[in-house]
């Protein structure tokens, strides 16, 4: 059904068509098959059992990749099901991959995570493109994002990420231009951690990131979510994003390439409190996950002067005017009370309810078009202290 953009809105916000009209199904289906590469417009997803296993409300995230972004774009979920058009093996070589990976004999808790850490650099570096987490909700279209400006010869930008703060990024959304020296050696670095290993256990007291015990979290009070592990266990969790801080740090990697000053000059930093978690800017960390589950469920037709209401009803609407995504996360087993990919991986459907504000969201994403010619960033911030090592020297 369609949805009329309130009067409020209509300032920042016009109806538009999908690019890709074609049913849920074709789009799937066309996504099933090999597709050789041609061009740098390539977005990368993972999911280990294939398209057709990733639950429906990350189904739905894709279908809507497809719809906004149209052909111009190619999107491939990889995975390692033997024989699959889809493979990691059809588009990544083996020597760029762990052997824990390669043989199927991982055994942390978030394998799945951390496989698709290893093929995003590899992936980005033969072909370009975007590597996007299935639980990124896109709002915006990647060329508005982002990939116009990568793309604009008067511009010194190669990649674009979003930035939490400081050297701090989110890697569930990563675009590059191919052939990039900094993705190659982040990759390098990741590697060589997950030498030998099997899970992530261990990875936090590698003397390689032992510059994180120097990190100040001044600027992380904006991103307080409630973790219920201890530091190391999260740290070993998001060891790529430790990867890339270390690789911000670096003067040069001991082969002339100055990583810290590339990092200053040539990426693209998206604000990611106000470009990819809007919902939680707007409604706070605290207890976000069953609040935003229950916003979105709620009727467009309920009380309109309830609290509730007039919650959900900011909510989308934020969300649609002013955030290029919103990443659904799980954060499985990380924190004391369930993210919202967590509630809707166990609750079928609850993602887009017939006359909900989450049917409104998805809509949304697809049928209306910001007005805002740019994103919000923030400046790719200078290292308060630079480390004078090469990529590996410890």
């Amino acid at each position: 059904m369609p949805f009329p953009i309130p009067p409020e809105y209509q300032s920042e916000l016009e109806a538009t068509e999908p690019v890709d009209p074609r049913p849920d199904e074709e789009i799937l289906s066309s996504m099933e098959q090999y597709r050789p590469v041609t061009s740098e417009k390539n977005i990368w997803a993972f999911w280990d059992s294939g398209l057709r296993a990733i639950p429906s409300w990350c189904q739905r995230n894709v279908i809507g990749w497809a719809r906004i972004c149209g052909p111009d774009w190619t999107i491939r979920v990889l995975d390692m099901v033997p024989n699959s058009p889809n493979h990691v093996l059809k588009f990544v070589d083996r020597e760029m991959l762990p052997e824990a990976f390669l043989s199927g004999t991982m055994d942390g808790h978030h394998a799945g995570q951390h496989s698709a850490d290893f093929i995003r650099g590899p992936l980005l570096v033969r072909y370009g493109g975007v590597s996007m987490d299935v639980g990124c909700l896109l709002i915006r279209h990647i060329d508005r994002i982002c990939w116009d400006l990568l793309e604009d010869p008067d511009l010194p930008y190669e990649i674009a990420v979003p930035v939490l703060y400081d050297q701090t990024i989110a890697n569930h959304f990563v675009a590059a231009r191919k052939n990039n020296v900094f993705i190659e050696k982040w990759h390098q670095l990741y590697m060589h951690l997950w030498n030998g290993r099997t899970n992530q256990q261990g990875l936090s007291d590698s003397p390689l990131l032992g510059f994180i015990k120097d990190i100040r979290y001044d600027d992380a009070t904006d991103f307080h979510w409630d973790w219920s592990v201890p530091v190391s266990q999260f740290l070993e969790y998001i060891a790529q994003v430790l990867c890339w801080q270390r690789l911000c740090l670096i003067r040069d990697t001991g082969d002339g390439f100055k990583s810290s000053e590339y990092w200053q000059r040539n990426i693209l930093c998206i604000d990611a409190l106000n470009e990819v978690w809007g919902g939680e800017k707007i409604l706070g960390f605290d207890g976000i996950g069953p609040r935003m589950y229950n916003l979105l469920t709620i009727r467009l037709d309920a009380d309109p002067d309830s609290a509730a209401y007039k919650d959900a009803y900011k909510l989308v609407w934020r969300l649609l005017t002013k955030s290029s995504f919103q990443k659904v996360t799980r954060a499985k087993n990380l924190t004391h009370t369930p993210h919202l990919g967590t509630l809707w991986d166990q609750n079928e459907g609850r993602d887009c309810v017939p006359g909900s504000f989450g049917e409104l969201l998805r809509y949304g994403a697809v049928h209306f078009r910001q007005k805002r010619e740019n994103i919000e960033q923030k400046e790719a911030r200078e290292p308060r202290t630079l480390i004078e090592k090469g990529l590996l020297e410890a």
